[in-house]
């Protein structure tokens, strides 16, 4: 379901103002019902329509472990993610990150953490 912008907030609040019903006002925003009725709740409680700050993640990693990533990635391009992981969570014990951490922060890069094709050798 899309976000209601402010302008389309403004909207609603006048038609339900206007004395349209909600369900009505819900079919033309393409919200449900709740929508409505929280949008109303938020505007008569803080007299804005304003989205409500939102918390951003921290980061699990520093920029100094995103530069050893990225060049332990160029220095082995076969490297894994998961061997990248186990490397880090050895120094730092106390706050473990996940492969998908890792992986997250090699597409900050443009890298991609490949494994090495495993083949029957053709000739000896």
């Amino acid at each position: 379901m899309p976000r209601l912008k402010e302008n389309e907030r403004n909207q609603l609040i006048g038609m339900i103002r206007g004395g349209v019903s909600v369900s009505t006002v819900a079919h033309h925003f393409n919200v449900t019902r709740r929508t409505v009725y929280v949008t109303l709740q938020c505007e008569r409680a803080t007299g804005s329509q304003k989205d409500r700050p939102r918390r951003l993640g921290r980061r699990k990693t520093t920029d100094r472990e995103d530069t050893f990533i990225r060049l332990s990635h160029l220095r082995d391009r076969f490297k894994t993610a998961g061997q990248t992981t186990a490397e880090i969570n050895n120094i730092r014990q106390n706050n473990p990150i996940s492969k998908w951490t890792v992986l997250r922060r090699l597409k900050t890069f443009g890298l991609r953490a490949r494994r090495p094709a495993c083949r029957t050798r053709l000739t000896p």
